[in-house]
């Protein structure tokens, strides 16, 4: 399964890594058993909170982003696609279609309204979870 995650999913993921939330488990499960699809959209904003909002260094965040993506699929977007009402969604959703993802595991309200999107399924850290048992 190829699988996109949003960027809350990913900063509760690494930054709360040691509570071994949803979050943390949902990302370690999809780096094990799934390919997970990512955009240089995507990293960026990754790096751009934890470096700025939680003070990260640059260099961990980098280090912590490799092992993570060390089987992923880096896909391109053209940042055209204009379904939500926030365009940092919007890049969410063209990396899954770009990815050919069959799922985006997201925290956002607006992205989980949605339900999915060209049979592409969006759920919760625990919803992704789920399907894996």
């Amino acid at each position: 399964m190829i699988v996109v995650f949003d960027t809350s999913v990913w900063i509760s993921a690494m930054h709360f890594e040691r509570r071994k939330g949803k979050p943390v488990l949902s990302l370690e499960h999809a780096r094990n058993h799934d390919t997970i699809a990512i955009c240089s959209e995507i990293a960026e904003e990754i790096f751009r909170v934890l470096a700025g909002k939680f003070g990260w260094a640059p260099s961990a965040v980098r280090y912590r982003l490799s092992y993570l993506l060390a089987r992923s699929e880096e896909v391109k977007i053209s940042g055209t696609l204009h379904v939500c009402r926030d365009p940092n969604d919007d890049m969410v959703i063209e990396c899954a279609v770009q990815a050919g993802a069959q799922a985006i595991v997201a925290s956002d309200k607006d992205l989980l309204t949605l339900g999915s999107y060209k049979g592409i399924r969006i759920m919760t850290p625990a919803e992704y979870l789920a399907l894996k048992r």
